[in-house]
């Protein structure tokens, strides 16, 4: 059923005092505190059709109400007033990452801290996949015999080494002739396409050096990260127990919810390919959130969606506040990992 603009009035009203206060809501409260224009009498009656509607819920029989899943998710849809950030607060962003020396991971750890202080819950940043960090530079190096070291510098500042070996002797020459033509052409791809795409259009090629054809395979294959499976960022576990300290149960649920890193990897992985910001309600996002909520956006590295970040906590967490921080976070670290690839 559509909810009438006095049924909105008062569920937004209902919902900024539960997350304010903590405690049911009664008409009292929000005639006395709210300029809302109508009655105790009539407010009552709204909030009987809100709970009808399954916005609301009792936990007392006399007592005021509370929001539920359906009521906040209505919420965030349609009645968050969304905060501007104060260029204070933006400053406070910005200072965390001039304190690092601009390496990825300590970006992505900086970034958890901050979305964790500024939103009082959970700061949550998921890395990037190691097959899809961006090749930068390649080396290609003679070490003795059939054994070549290959250098791989990527875009995201880590560098890999890895040692090939292959069914001949090649001279250094060779190698810098292969190491050229290889960088001319796989410099701004990520491993995944390098291995799946630009690897095999090379192997059809006759424009490049003398055995190129034979090397190639044995390169593309020494990629292989030794590890894809990408690094969780966590901060804000006291934040967590203040935010649910009087409810056992819930504080349980989220605590294993983030014990659970192989949950929250595919969880926030399925948001990277997302753009904008992204609200995951209670069991909007699985059976055990009940009384949590996400709020999650990526990020990228130049055009590259590359991964995710986040603020796990109540749901009667200050919506309007964290959404506009979690978007300007995202930005924010996109334009700094953007900075250290080139």
């Amino acid at each position: 059923m559509d909810l009438t603009e006095r049924h909105k009035r008062i569920l937004k009203a209902l919902v900024d005092e539960f997350i304010q206060e903590n405690r049911p809501v009664g008409s009292k409260t929000l005639y006395d505190k709210h300029d809302i224009g109508l009655s105790p009498a009539s407010i009552r009656s709204v909030l009987k059709d809100l709970e009808d509607f399954g916005y609301l819920a009792s936990r007392h029989t006399s007592g005021g109400r509370i929001p539920t899943e359906s009521g906040y998710r209505f919420y965030v849809d349609s009645l968050v007033t969304l905060y501007e950030l104060t260029i204070k607060e933006k400053q406070r962003i910005q200072e965390e990452y001039l304190k690092m020396q601009f390496k990825l991971d300590q970006i992505l750890k900086a970034t958890a801290s901050v979305l964790s202080s500024l939103s009082n819950s959970a700061g949550i940043v998921i890395g990037p996949a190691r097959n899809l960090d961006t090749l930068k530079h390649l080396e290609l190096i003679h070490v003795h015999g059939d054994e070549i070291l290959m250098i791989l510098v990527m875009r995201s500042g880590t560098v890999l080494h890895r040692n090939i070996f292959v069914d001949r002797n090649y001279s250094q020459e060779a190698l810098y002739q292969i190491s050229k033509y290889l960088n001319d052409n796989l410099r701004g791809y990520d491993i995944y396409e390098i291995q799946n795409v630009v690897i095999p259009k090379l192997s059809v090629r006759r424009d490049g050096p003398e055995d190129i054809h034979r090397i190639a395979p044995l390169i593309s294959s020494a990629m292989t990260p030794d590890n894809s499976e990408v690094t969780l960022y966590i901060d804000g576990f006291k934040n967590l127990y203040s935010n649910f300290r009087d409810e056992e149960v819930q504080l349980s649920q989220v605590l294993s919810l983030l014990d659970d890193q192989g949950f929250l990897r595919g969880f926030f992985s399925d948001y990277i390919d997302q753009d904008g910001v992204y609200t995951i309600i209670g069991k909007d996002g699985d059976q055990f959130m009940s009384g949590v909520s996400i709020i999650t956006a990526n990020y990228k590295m130049g055009e590259k969606k590359i991964g995710a970040l986040g603020i796990i906590g109540p749901q009667r967490m200050d919506y309007n506040k964290a959404l506009p921080l979690v978007d300007f976070t995202s930005k924010l670290v996109s334009e700094m990992v953007t900075r250290i690839s080139k």
